[in-house]
């Protein structure tokens, strides 16, 4: 940034300086500004948006008595805005009438586009995030020229140890397009994975755990020696060996040069040292398994007997808990007959067991007994705990002094006895109150306030007039009136309470001083950075409007709702003239934009569909307008897909999503000996609530279907209307409540959802009928390692209109991945031909343990039911049929994918007793 002064200007500045005379003025200083010129070098179509910007940042107005300090200001404002590159302020005119002020700026140029070349194995994204600066941001030269370590350094995290990035920037227009040349140079490539001290764990167990190990088995690029990984795999097989009991290990690693090429060798070295074995003595009254929570050797090492000694006063803890407050623990000393085993015996004294036999509280003269238990937990009967009794004393205070008792105190008598069995000890608990006066609220003032009428301010307070008096609620009445005041547009308002108690400390006025301070309007608000996204967009974000009061709560919400539009990555929102309590403040929102264009491709292998490819394709940021345009193709052994997509994320500017889509689809599912061809529309509006964790849908479709047969028969009487061309029309609704904490992998939480459709058969009424859907699922994680999940299922079909028939392509079918595991692809039910049998009635459940393997592994063990009934063939019997199996998934970037086996558990006559699902993702 360059900032240039007049020289006269100049030199008395410095000279004002050197006295140290900071009101030192020209001899003109008394005149008052009379013009104020800005010249702003930029193409034409865009100086007077440059002029309103810099205006915002000039404190001096026409008419303004002129200044050296004001001159002063006027240019650190601008310099602060970040936002012009040259600064050039000319003497000042004195002319008849007064002073005439110029400034001459340049806006920074910005950069339109950052262009990578070379990054692969790196992701572009990747390299863009190590990046400090963003399509859309200012350019500086020295800026960019950063940029370069940064990169480099990324490379060598992954591995290149000899990076060159050559960084560089053309101008195209009045941009700066930023080029990124990356030259990886060499790496090492991982020959050989050696473990050396580990006598008691194999070299396949160790492989196994270890990333370098793995990385080793890749082919070409694949195989680099990264510094990172190698110390993560130190603290996976120090983990490893811990949870094995050897608490002392130490692990080293070290990269060993293959001498005549550029390969090295990856070499751990353990130190195992002890097995530590652990035994409890003298533990009646808890389980072992319950006293190893406490053991912290597995977790931290036990290094100079830290984790021990902790471990030990986490069981005393554990003990006092549950009425033993006597309890010892300590270790004893044992003999190292094997110096490769640590044994290690825990004594524990448990001592007699405490137990509640009497629990009162006298002085609560005013307030019911009832409500003042509630805040105990200390209960008869129970195992007595010294800290618990002693949080129950703090929770008694603080319901008291919440209903006005200020000067309330809470105090304890314990009395503790031997049982008559003398097994135990009986403990007679009194909780002693002393309530002195209750203070009620007499009166609440404000003064100074004239943003909101007296009313509003008194709905805000939690302490009311002729209310208890509660201390603690102060700060909080305080806090929402001043955000009340503020929201107002009074920013720079203070508030301060009072309170004035009387002498018997029964009453209290609570008195709020309020310093409102100026009152600030927002001006303009200037959008920058937005290179393809429309200024209408973001207007139609924002939560606030040029006149509107100045609200620092609607800027930071105007601020959330861009970050989440598809098309912005990062976004910035300043105020002009805030700072200098001007009346009117101009807010800048500066954005940077994500690339637009998306490409994704996929392919596979899974039981529903055998092998299949999709892509697809899109603009995040159609048009300028936020909209996500998308063509999406999907190819497979059973058929393919074709659809074109535009999403508008904010409907009219609500907060409704809207998707429009036609597509063409051709499916010949496995087991069905009939195809589906189709032509359609849709339409869908989607809304969330309550933090995204209530969705509403409501949809539209039109439909061409073609039902066909795949195999060489004669149709039936009552098929002949399923098959041929229908055209069909369908309404849908939605509504699903997900508090889940992972799409991919969820762990804990709940999933539910309820469906109802209408489908309406245009040239017949085959396809007149409803649909309902309700779905559950719930997920538990038992410990760290382990998960249950649980699904339950249940779809109904009516006809209506005088209809009775409801096509075969539009019914439920059970069996394969995503259903009922160890069924062949919609096979649960299937008639004397060996086709499947859908039904209008759908039931389905799963129970499903997942275990951590660790490595990005896990062991899933299933018992799946399903039943379809209400079928037209009345052969096929109904009722459930169960499974249970056993898989084994790997977690990958983009979900895991499971292999997995299931039983049938009551398989038909010459039926296969089960069968493999290989898949990606989870079925539920």
């Amino acid at each position: 940034m360059k900032i240039r002064f007049g020289i006269q200007a100049y030199f008395i500045y410095l000279v004002c300086i050197f006295w140290g005379l900071p009101g030192f003025v020209f001899a003109g200083d008394a005149d008052l500004v009379t013009d104020i010129e800005i010249i702003v070098h930029c193409p034409a179509e865009k100086q007077a948006f440059w002029e309103s910007i810099a205006s915002s940042f000039i404190p001096v107005k026409a008419g303004d008595a002129y200044s050296i300090e004001v001159m002063n200001t006027a240019v650190n404002s601008l310099k602060g805005s970040q936002l012009f590159e040259y600064i050039h302020v000319p003497d000042p005119e004195k002319t008849e009438n007064g002073i005439k002020l110029s400034f001459e700026l340049t806006p920074f140029s910005r950069i339109s586009d950052i262009r990578i070349r070379d990054a692969f194995p790196v992701f572009e994204q990747e390299v863009l995030n190590t990046m400090t600066i963003k399509a859309g941001g200012i350019y500086k030269e020295p800026l960019v020229a950063d940029q370069k370590a940064r990169v480099e350094n990324l490379f060598k995290r992954q591995g290149f140890y000899a990076p060159t990035v050559n960084m560089s920037a053309v101008k195209e227009g009045n941009f700066y397009v930023v080029e990124v040349d990356i030259d990886k140079g060499p790496f090492h490539q991982i020959r050989e994975v050696r473990f050396q001290g580990n006598d008691n764990t194999s070299n396949a167990r160790l492989k196994f755990v270890t990333g370098s190990w793995r990385t080793s088995l890749l082919p070409w690029q694949g195989n680099r020696f990264t510094e990172k990984e190698m110390k993560d795999d130190v603290k996976k097989v120090t983990q490893l060996y811990r949870k094995k009991g050897y608490a002392d290990v130490s692990v080293t690693a070290e990269q060993v040069p293959v001498k005549a090429c550029d390969d090295v060798d990856v070499v751990f070295t353990i130190d195992e040292g002890p097995l530590y074995e652990i035994d409890f003595q003298g533990n009646d009254a808890l389980y072992k398994w319950s006293l190893k929570k406490d053991l912290l050797l597995k977790k931290d090492g036990n290094k100079n007997n830290f984790a021990l000694k902790k471990s030990l006063r986490n069981i005393e803890k554990r003990y006092a808990s549950k009425g033993f407050p006597d309890a010892k623990v300590r270790k004893e000393k044992t003999d190292l007959k094997d110096p490769e085993v640590r044994q290690i015996n825990i004594l524990i004294d448990e001592g007699r067991k405490y137990k509640v036999s009497e629990m009162k509280i006298s002085g609560a003269d005013t307030l019911p007994i009832k409500e003042v238990q509630k805040s105990i937990l200390t209960r008869e009967k129970k195992a007595y705990d010294q800290e618990v009794l002693e949080e129950d004393l703090k929770a008694v205070k603080a319901f008291y002094i919440s209903r006005g008792f200020t000067k309330a105190g809470i105090s304890k008598r314990v009395k503790i006895s031997d049982a008559p069995d003398k097994d135990e000890k009986q403990v007679a608990v009194e909780i002693i109150v002393k309530e002195g006066p209750r203070t009620k609220v007499e009166q609440v003032k404000f003064q100074g306030l004239t943003a909101v009428s007296r009313e509003r301010a008194l709905g805000l307070m939690t302490l009311k007039q002729g209310g208890w008096y509660d201390k603690n609620l102060v700060d909080d009445d305080t806090i929402a009136l001043q955000q009340a005041v503020a929201q107002k547009g009074y920013p720079h308002v203070k508030v301060t309470a009072d309170t004035d108690l009387s002498k018997d400390n029964t009453r209290v006025q609570l008195i709020y001083q309020v310093d409102q301070g100026p009152h600030v309007t927002v001006g303009n608000i200037f959008y920058a950075g937005n290179l393809r996204l429309r200024d209408q967009e973001l207007t139609d974000e924002m939560e606030i409007a040029p006149g509107d009061p100045f609200s620092v709560l609607k800027v930071v919400d105007s601020r959330r709702n861009i970050q989440g539009l598809s098309a912005v990555d990062t976004v910035r929102i300043r105020s002009a003239g805030l700072k200098t309590r001007k009346p009117e403040a101009d807010l800048i929102v500066e954005v940077s934009e994500k690339k637009p264009y998306y490409m994704e491709l996929a392919g596979g292998y899974d039981t529903s569909r055998h092998l299949y490819t999709e892509t697809g394709i899109g603009d995040k940021d159609f048009l300028g307008r936020n909209l996500n345009a998308e063509a999406g193709l999907e190819l497979s052994q059973i058929g393919y897909g074709m659809d074109l997509s535009l999403t508008e994320p904010r409907f009219l500017s609500t907060r409704f999503a809207s998707t429009s889509k036609v597509y063409t689809e051709k499916s010949e599912e496995f087991n069905k000996d009939y195809g589906v061809r189709s032509y359609g529309v849709s339409q869908t509006f989607l809304r969330s609530f309550r933090k995204k964790k209530l969705s509403l849908s409501l949809g539209v479709s039109y439909e061409y279907r073609d039902q066909y047969l795949t195999v060489d028969r004669e149709l039936e009487a009552d098929e002949e209307d399923d098959f041929g061309v229908r055209n069909i029309g369908q309404i849908s609704t939605g509504l699903t409540w997900r508090t889940t904490d992972s799409f991919v992998h969820p762990r804990k939480g709940v999933f539910a959802s309820t469906t109802v459709d209408v489908y309406k058969g245009i040239d017949s009424n085959v396809d007149d009928f409803y649909k309902y859907g309700l779905e559950m699922r719930y997920y538990l994680s038992l410990f760290d390692d382990l998960v249950l999940a649980v699904r339950g299922k249940y779809g109904y079909m009516e006809p209506y209109g005088g209809n009775t028939h409801i096509a075969d392509d539009q019914l439920y079918f059970l069996g394969g991945a995503s259903t009922v595991r160890g069924f062949d692809e919609n096979m649960l039910r299937y008639d004397s031909s060996d086709s499947a049998v859908g039904g209008r009635t759908m039931m389905l459940g799963s129970v499903e343990a997942r275990y951590d393997l660790g490595m990005g592994y896990e062991v899933a063990l299933f018992f799946d039911s399903g039943a379809v009934s209400r079928m037209d063939d009345e052969t096929v019997p109904e009722g459930f049929r169960n499974s249970v199996g056993i898989g084994l998934r790997r977690h990958t970037p983009v979900g895991p994918i499971s292999l997995l086996y299931g039983w049938k558990l009551d398989p038909d006559p010459g039926e296969d007793k089960g069968c493999f699902h290989f898949s990606l993702g989870y079925t539920f």
